[in-house]
């Protein structure tokens, strides 16, 4: 037999956090992009920007108790 060969994707995100300031208090913002596709949005909340890798295919692993380090 011989080697096995993988079809494997690559899906490449750029993630940019920026602080801004409105009167005396400051939030952060962001804005992700899919590189391949262009796709991009702008978000407040970090569950916008894990929506918009779920729309963009990506799927999350639930970690299970061996995954967790103890400290």
């Amino acid at each position: 037999m011989g080697p096995t060969t993988q079809n494997i994707t690559i899906t490449t995100f750029i993630v940019r956090f920026w602080r801004e300031w409105t009167g005396a208090e400051a939030r952060w913002r962001g804005r992700i992009e899919h590189v391949q596709s262009g796709q991009r949005q702008d978000f407040l909340y970090l569950d916008d920007m894990l929506g918009f890798l779920q729309q963009m295919g990506v799927t999350f692993a639930q970690p299970t108790d061996g995954d967790r380090q103890s400290g």
